[in-house]
């Protein structure tokens, strides 16, 4: 019997903990959404790499650019034409043991503006799509 109770409330415990989490995790994807839809609002899908980075640096905002974001989302893009995405780092989550850091960012995914261009940042490059982007670094 008391075995039973010991397991009843450890089992108690441990769902009122994970529907916690899961509330936390939903706040802050909803918070990460507002943030979302503020850059959308901003930079829209057309712009070039020139105008987008402007808007950056006016509103002091610090980003980091690497490649191939929708490679890393599952998407087959051919790494040949595809150009070096701006990260704007908005937030962090909890890193699985394997990695050091889990970060969310607002991805800003550009085209080159043509097929000929070299993968190298250009300032004519084409936003294609804002988006959110969680990404594992530092991982074994």
């Amino acid at each position: 019997m008391i075995l039973a109770a010991a397991a009843l409330i450890t089992l108690s415990l441990w769902f009122v903990q994970n529907v916690r989490n899961r509330r936390k995790v939903a706040e802050r994807e909803a918070r990460y959404q507002i943030v979302l839809d503020q850059y959308a609002v901003d930079l829209k899908p057309g712009m070039n790499r020139e105008q987008v980075e402007r808007y950056l640096q006016t509103n002091g905002t610090r980003f980091r650019q690497m490649c191939c974001v929708a490679t890393f989302r599952g998407v087959h893009a051919s790494l040949v034409s595809s150009g070096w995405d701006d990260l704007v780092k908005i937030g962090e989550e909890t890193a699985p043991w394997f990695c050091s850091e889990n970060n969310v960012y607002i991805a800003l995914e550009f085209n080159p503006k043509s097929q000929g261009e070299l993968s190298d940042t250009n300032g004519s490059d084409i936003l294609k799509r804002v988006s959110i982007f969680h990404q594992l670094e530092g991982c074994l």
